[in-house]
């Protein structure tokens, strides 16, 4: 999905404000979180992409059901409203995709399931990056700038693999 997909959803689900990418930099860091925590002796690569897959479906769930019911309090709204708004939340969805096929093609190269559960941190941390490249240009003419949120977006993206680290081991 691109950015420009992401920010007509987002434009959609009220009119009056500019694109909001904060959906898809949280569902990339929530992606991080889930494959970081996931990473045990265990558990098999293919179970990790199905747990990561219904774990994001169930967190776009809540966040488009919270905001349609924001919106509900402040008044009706229509049932088209309320799709554009779950159609806002689909980057949260959309993070899940890169590291979960990474994971499923597990079986297919042969690759151990801790090779697979790296590469697939790899991509996660890679899309914080991606990610925040576009929301630093769409916020800076300086590709600099651009550059120093993209790194803190990563550096974020590592502080939860770090805390999976120290916590969970």
């Amino acid at each position: 999905m691109t950015d420009e997909v992401i920010a007509r959803g987002a434009a959609q689900a009220n009119d009056d404000e500019p694109a909001d990418y904060a959906t898809a930099i949280y569902g990339s860091l929530l992606v991080t979180g889930i494959v970081a925590v996931q990473w045990r002796h265990d558990a098999s690569a293919e179970a990790i992409a199905l747990h990561l897959v219904i774990s994001m479906v169930v967190f776009w769930l809540a966040h488009a059901w919270s905001r349609i019911i924001n919106q509900r309090m402040r008044g009706p709204i229509s049932i088209r409203h309320g799709g554009s708004i779950a159609m806002a939340e689909t980057p949260l969805l959309v993070a899940a995709v890169p590291p979960a096929i990474v994971l499923a093609l597990a079986r297919v190269t042969g690759a151990s399931t801790d090779v697979v559960l790296a590469a697939a941190l790899v991509v996660c941390i890679a899309q914080l990056f991606v990610w925040g490249i576009v929301v630093g240009r769409a916020a800076h003419s300086s590709w600099w700038l651009a550059l120093r949120v993209a790194i803190i977006d990563s550096l974020l993206g590592v502080a939860i693999v770090g805390l999976k680290v120290i916590i969970l081991h």
